[in-house]
């Protein structure tokens, strides 16, 4: 007999397996695939009419779950830029019992993979394969910020791959031209909500502005003038990239120059004449080469812009002042011979600001009459400095507050090797910003930077140097006839 504590204790017994039928069907549990963990397939492929994505049999790999991401690589080929990513998709049978996996057309074109050939299905980390950065290019439509911003947030949660073509709301195209992961270049990733997209526009308003000016017709350290740059190599250069981007840009072109003049020559060189911060008179010239024009075919414009370039220093110097010896002759007798008066500024006195006025003109009312097969403006000036520019205070204090309204950056191509000092940069003229202090002992607020500052009339005038956000510099200093070595 036991005990009646002991009876109160529990009886564990091993329960033995019913032999029902229901237990004896119930499937054994498949345990998640790893990652890393993959599987040979026979892919077939698909017209993309009948559907836009990868089909996937889920009952050919017991394992795969909704959401993993797999990653798809031709069988004989180790390469990952013939690898393409898709998310496992709900699983809802197949109407195909033979079918194993068929991808839609485009992409089996993209990356190499034919009908009825086997491929490498591979289970991937999705933190591994998240792009950070992502370029798409459209051409000849107009998007706005709305737009772009509504793309992107369409495009999170998806897998991407480059050339890929993007529709949107049916009225905007694009294209997915690069991806980034880690800063390498990927040729498929997933889209996710931290993914940064930038656009680039074939179809946009180009600016021009080519400074003539003294150092124009000097020589360069290879032995090439600098006005031979820009027609033989960096235009030329330029041009042939957008040839190779099928880019359709609309191209301005300006001539741009100063001349100063001497205090004898002021009557002489009658006309618009303006006297900077140091006291010198000069003149400001412009003239458009080519205007709103999209060219194909650019050596006779470039052909024309050679000869333009002497043309125009004639112009400013000589034929601009014919009209005084017309009127010296209406009063004084037979016509005098025109004379050459002024001198052509150096680089760092160049009307630079008040070519950059000129672009953001145009733009500034951006708003009306707008053209819906263009999108961004872009304004480019070409110099032989080296981005040291003398300025005035008050327009530059102007065209900063211009071009921060409207958010450009402008392009300065220098064609000099880069300077040992900060490039690019303005200098202006000011007086020492201070405190004012009231008569209680409080100090009023004022701006330390000496830009914004207010010019004191008692005060001692000193040259400031200030560094322009809104300004990005390059140097083109790209020999022709030099060998090239590749140490160095």
């Amino acid at each position: 007999m036991t005990s009646r504590a002991e009876s109160q204790q529990p009886q564990f017994s091993r329960r033995n397996r019913s032999n029902t039928a229901q237990s004896i069907l119930r499937p054994t549990p498949i345990a998640p695939l790893k990652f890393g963990d993959f599987k040979v397939l026979n892919t077939w492929v698909h017209d993309p009419k009948d559907d836009t994505k990868v089909i996937f049999n889920q009952s050919w790999w017991l394992g795969v779950a909704e959401g993993d991401l797999l990653r798809v690589m031709g069988a004989n080929t180790d390469d990952p830029k013939y690898a393409f990513l898709f998310c496992v998709p709900k699983d809802d049978g197949c109407a195909k019992p033979q079918l194993q996996i068929s991808i839609p057309k485009p992409i089996a074109d993209a990356f190499r993979l034919r009908n009825n050939s086997e491929v490498t299905v591979t289970k991937v980390d999705k933190q591994d394969c998240c792009a950070e950065y992502i370029e798409l290019v459209f051409q000849d439509q107009y998007l706005g910020r709305n737009d772009m911003w509504r793309l992107g947030k369409d495009l999170v949660g998806q897998c991407i791959y480059t050339d890929q073509p993007i529709t949107f709301v049916g009225s905007i195209a694009a294209k997915i031209q690069s991806i980034y992961i880690g800063g390498k270049s990927v040729s498929s990733a997933c889209v996710t909500s931290a993914t940064k997209a930038i656009y680039k526009s074939l179809s946009a308003r180009m600016t021009i502005f080519i400074q003539v000016c003294c150092e124009l017709w000097e020589f360069a350290g290879d032995g090439e003038r600098y006005y031979e740059k820009i027609v033989h190599s960096f235009l030329p250069a330029l041009f042939q990239k957008w040839r190779e981007a099928g880019t359709n840009h609309t191209v301005t072109i300006v001539l741009i120059s100063r001349v100063f003049y001497e205090e004898s020559e002021i009557d002489y060189a009658a006309g618009p004449l303006r006297q900077d911060d140091y006291g010198k008179w000069y003149k400001d010239f412009f003239k458009v080469i080519t205007d709103l024009e999209v060219i194909n075919e650019w050596k006779p414009t470039l052909v024309s812009l050679k000869d333009s370039f002497w043309d125009f220093q004639r112009d400013i110097l000589l034929t601009h002042h014919y009209h005084q010896s017309t009127l010296d002759a209406s009063t004084i007798g037979p016509p005098a011979q025109v004379r050459l008066i002024g001198r052509i500024s150096y680089a760092h006195d160049g009307p630079v600001l008040e070519a950059i006025n000129l672009a953001l003109n145009p733009t500034e009312t951006h708003y009306i009459d707008r053209s819906l097969s263009l999108t961004g403006t872009t304004t480019i000036i070409i110099t032989p400095g080296s981005g040291y520019f003398k300025v005035s205070k008050d327009l530059l204090r102007l065209t900063t507050t211009r071009i921060l309204d409207q958010g450009f950056v402008i392009q300065v191509v220098s064609l000099t090797k880069s300077p040992l000092h900060q490039s690019p940069v303005f200098s202006f003229r000011s007086t020492e910003p201070k405190h004012e202090t009231m008569l209680d002992g409080k100090s009023v607020a004022q701006p330390l930077d000496p830009l914004w500052g207010p010019v004191e009339k008692d005060g001692e005038m000193k040259t400031f140097w200030w560094e322009p956000l809104w300004v990005s510099i390059t140097f083109w200093d790209k020999q022709l006839d030099l060998p090239f070595r590749s140490d160095r």
